[in-house]
């Protein structure tokens, strides 16, 4: 049973679900299947959620939008705070082209593989209809990448994020999508590493914090469950 959330939304903060995009973070096997380099916590309980969160979108029509890192080889990419370990051997994960870059299955039915050309050019990747791969150089989807005039061209004011992992790229995102302009929600149990002040700090600056049960009833959609 996920809990509810006492949001302190207003008319110029509530979601409006019309006009919703889903942000997936990092979703990569590196970070989100236990066999990946850099697994990251929880993912047998979140995983499942962040999936139906996916075929919510899928079933609403709505675009859903995979947002993804990729590390070079010789690391000139790399965040600052990972370069010096990239760099020296003693850190490897995304790396273009190979199996921990790519995916997690659950979240890519098609098995369609991203395409390192096209998104490290800044370009996005259709995997299939209103469904996008792009890539994001650093934390926020928003730094430095075509998010916001790709949101903008559609008429996009909400965003709802879901991802790997709540401390880093989820709350980066967030900050992105607020300074923006954006409506912002996210769903916790669709997400790793939530802790409770993280949440609050959100709910604080107009985060709608969701259910996937409240997001359901509101699209009026009810896809597979995922096991």
């Amino acid at each position: 049973m996920e809990p509810p959330y006492q949001n302190l939304v207003t008319p110029l903060t509530q979601l409006n679900l019309d006009s919703c995009t889903l942000l997936v973070i990092d979703t990569q096997n590196d970070f989100g299947d236990p066999k990946g380099s850099y697994p990251v916590p929880d993912l047998e309980r979140v995983m499942p959620n962040l999936v139906r969160a996916i075929e919510l979108f899928r079933e609403a029509g709505k675009l859903v939008i995979h947002v993804i890192r990729l590390y070079k080889e010789d690391g000139s990419n790399v965040d600052l705070c990972r370069r010096w370990h990239f760099q020296q051997g003693e850190l490897r994960m995304v790396v273009p082209e190979t199996w921990g870059s790519e995916l997690v299955a659950g979240t890519n039915p098609t098995g369609r593989k991203l395409d390192p050309e096209i998104l490290l050019a800044g370009g996005f990747q259709e995997l299939r209809p209103n469904e996008l791969a792009m890539y994001k150089p650093r934390f926020s989807a928003f730094h430095d990448t075509p998010l916001k005039a790709l949101l903008d061209s559609k008429g996009i004011d909400s965003v709802i994020i879901v991802g790997i992992t709540f401390p880093n790229c989820v709350r980066a995102t967030q900050f992105g999508a607020s300074d923006n302009g954006y409506r912002v929600g996210l769903i916790p149990s669709a997400c790793t590493g939530v802790y409770d002040d993280g949440l609050k700090a959100m709910q604080a600056v107009g985060v709608q914090l969701m259910t996937l049960d409240e997001l359901e009833s509101r699209f009026g959609v009810s896809p597979p469950h995922s096991a």
